[in-house]
Parts: C-alpha cells; sequence; structure tokens
C-alpha cells in the first residue's frame, strides 16, 4: 500500500509525516524505518524509528538517480523483513525531480510495497488536483 501526503512547498508534509512515524510506535508490530536527505528531523523522531539519511547516495551535488534510490529501497527492505512501514520524506527532492517526472518511480514503489507488504508513506509537495494521471490510484 502507498499512501501520500501531498500540499505545496511549506504546508506542513514533513510535520505531519514525522507526528504519523511517532504515533505508529505505540501500536508498530514491525519496524519503522524513516528515509530522508538530511539530519535536520533526528531529534523529532523518536528513538524507536530507524532514520535513514539518503544523502550517503549522493556523488558530489549531482542528485540521486531514480535506480539507485529504488535499489537502496529495496535493500533496506530485502534486509529486514520486519519493517512494517516506510516513511520517505521528499523523493522527488532526493532525486532532483518534479512529480510529473517520477511515474516509474511510483510503479516500481508500488510493486516494492506489494511484493514486501510494507506500507510506504511518501510525502508529495503538489496539490492533489495537480497530480499527474498516474498518481490518481494513489489518491485519498
Amino acid at each position: 500500500m502507498i499512501q501520500l501526503i501531498s500540499g505545496s512547498k511549506g504546508t506542513g508534509k514533513t510535520k505531519q509525516i514525522i507526528d504519523m512515524a511517532n504515533a505508529q510506535v505505540e501500536t508498530a508490530k514491525g519496524d519503522i524505518v524513516f528515509l530522508t536527505d538530511t539530519d535536520r528531523y533526528m531529534y523529532s523522531i523518536r528513538y524507536q524509528v530507524r532514520i535513514v539519511n539518503a544523502e550517503c547516495l549522493r556523488r558530489g551535488d549531482k542528485p540521486v538517480t531514480e535506480e539507485a534510490l529504488i535499489g537502496f529501497i529495496k535493500g533496506v527492505l530485502a534486509g529486514n523483513h520486519d519493517i512494517e512501514t516506510l516513511y520517505i520524506d521528499g523523493a522527488h527532492r532526493i532525486m532532483g525531480k518534479t512529480v510529473h517526472e517520477m511515474k516509474d518511480f511510483f510503479d516500481d514503489m508500488y510493486a516494492v510495497a506489494q511484493a514486501t507488504e510494507t506500507k510506504i508513506v511518501l510525502t508529495v509537495s503538489e496539490d492533489e488536483k495537480n497530480f499527474p494521471e498516474f498518481m490518481q490510484k494513489y489518491r485519498g
């Protein structure tokens, strides 16, 4: 399952996803992973949530390639079958793409979520009314 937290820049998506991850600690039966591209939120997220900084995937000042990010996510999930929920804050920012350019990424994340029975929650810097056609199946 894929869940999207959407809205334009500055609307509180990151705070919302952090609050979701922190609240889930109380009821989680498996592990919770939070993938982002900064250490800025390290002290906002409860210690039970594993924080992974995708900055380690960058080569210089180039954005992370879609293939590298998908491979990294698959590796994280393959290395721990107990991951219940994977939160991804700003995949578009990590890859330097707009949401409209991310059809393959969302298709792959959907397939990974199905294959691993992992819930994947992503922030998307775009209002739902502007979602491209391929994202309509992830609405609400």
